[in-house]
């Protein structure tokens, strides 16, 4: 199991089309900070899907009641790969699916 620790922006539900078949994703979204290839910390936000089985427990309404404040979300990396040659990733909601409780503790950078 990975951890994100971001802001959370809530539930979101997005719906696609791939071919003939609609596909409806539950996910959270939240806003992490990555370094990119030159090490500059970028801003982004990810979204994690939610299992039937976490929706069915009505885990959306407690990510819900998190929007705006700072949360660490247990995650594994289910990869995939089409039919067309391409290949990815997404984030799923690992384990009992509530938030993790850590203490983040912020680092503060001297100048020399």
């Amino acid at each position: 199991m990975l951890a994100l620790i971001g802001l959370c922006h809530g539930f979101n539900t997005n719906t696609r089309t791939v071919g003939q078949n609609t596909f409806t994703d539950n996910q959270v979204l939240i806003e992490v900070e990555q370094t990119n290839q030159y090490g500059i910390p970028e801003v982004k936000t990810v979204a994690v899907k939610l299992s039937k089985k976490h929706m069915e427990l009505g885990l959306n309404n407690v990510w819900n009641q998190l929007k705006g404040k700072q949360v660490s979300i247990p995650v594994f990396v289910g990869a995939w790969a089409s039919k067309a040659g391409n290949a990815g990733y997404d984030l799923w909601l690992s384990g009992e699916g509530k938030p993790l409780n850590i203490q983040l503790i912020k680092q503060v950078q001297q100048a020399s």
